[in-house]
Parts: structure tokens; C-alpha cells; sequence
């Protein structure tokens, strides 16, 4: 058992465990091959023994969640080897006998053998060129506060 699994399961009670491990159930039942039938938060909460109100107070705990999504993640690592296989069909044409440019730029992305190239242009002589004289600046005030006098006169 890892230790991140140790310390989530350490902050909730063996009843609680259970209703995050059926709610996830549930939630991935169609995924992982069960019936496809989900069952209601009240047929949950009657299975796991406590009435509905106290599973959705549960649901909304912080800790209640973080071993869920635990959980849900776990589910997840265990079907990686079904993404790969269908990224490896879509690379090499799947039904249409096409490649996916897709399903390439990934494959070489998740092995580094592509990466986003960033140009990062110097733009101090464009900053230079703007710059204003004192003069330049001067009428600029002297033309807000113009503004600002046109303003109050209204």
C-alpha cells in the first residue's frame, strides 16, 4: 500500500473509506466492465448503512474527496495500457489506414522528442523609439490638466 494511500485512508473512518470506494465504483462501474447501472445516492448511502444527508455532508469534506480522487486516479493508471493501445492503432491508421498526425505529435511529445518552440524577440530598440522628450512630456501634462480643468468647468 503507497504511503499517499496510507495517509488518506488514516483521516477517515473504515465506513467512510467504504462510501468513497463505492461512490468511485459507481461513478467508473460502465468504464471497468460492471453491469453499467448506477445506482442512487440513496441506495449508496442505504448499502454503506448511513442516511443520504451524511453521505453528501461526506462528499463535501476535503478529505472525503482527496481519497476519491485517489481512488479515481488509481482507476485511471490501470487503463493506460488501453490509451496506449489505442494511440498506437490511431498512429498506425486504425480503420481507414490513415495515421493520425495527432496521435504522432503526441506519441513524440510524450517522449520529448517534440517540443513547442518559443522566439523570444528583443524589443528594447522598439521601446527606445518611443520614447517621448521632456518637452513632448510636458505638453502631454499640460494638455491633461486642460482636460482635467475642461472637466470641473461643466
Amino acid at each position: 500500500m503507497s504511503r499517499q494511500r496510507k495517509v488518506l485512508e488514516a483521516q477517515l473512518t473504515p465506513q467512510q473509506r467504504r462510501a468513497a470506494e463505492l461512490i468511485i465504483q459507481n461513478e467508473w462501474g460502465e468504464l471497468l466492465g460492471a453491469d453499467g447501472k448506477k445506482k442512487t445516492m440513496q441506495e449508496l448511502a442505504d448499502e454503506i448503512g448511513i442516511a443520504r444527508s451524511t453521505l453528501f455532508e461526506w462528499k463535501s469534506q476535503e478529505h472525503f474527496t482527496a481519497y476519491g480522487n485517489y481512488l479515481a486516479e488509481r482507476n485511471l493508471d490501470s487503463m493506460r495500457s488501453e490509451v496506449y493501445t489505442q494511440l498506437m492503432r490511431a498512429i498506425r491508421g486504425g480503420s481507414n489506414g490513415i495515421p493520425s498526425v495527432k496521435a504522432l505529435d503526441l506519441f513524440m511529445r510524450r517522449y520529448g522528442l517534440l517540443t513547442d518552440r518559443t522566439v523570444v524577440e528583443d524589443m528594447r530598440s522598439e521601446v527606445e523609439t518611443k520614447r517621448k522628450t521632456d518637452d513632448e512630456i510636458r505638453a502631454e501634462i499640460d494638455d491633461l490638466n486642460a482636460m482635467i480643468n475642461g472637466t470641473e468647468e461643466k
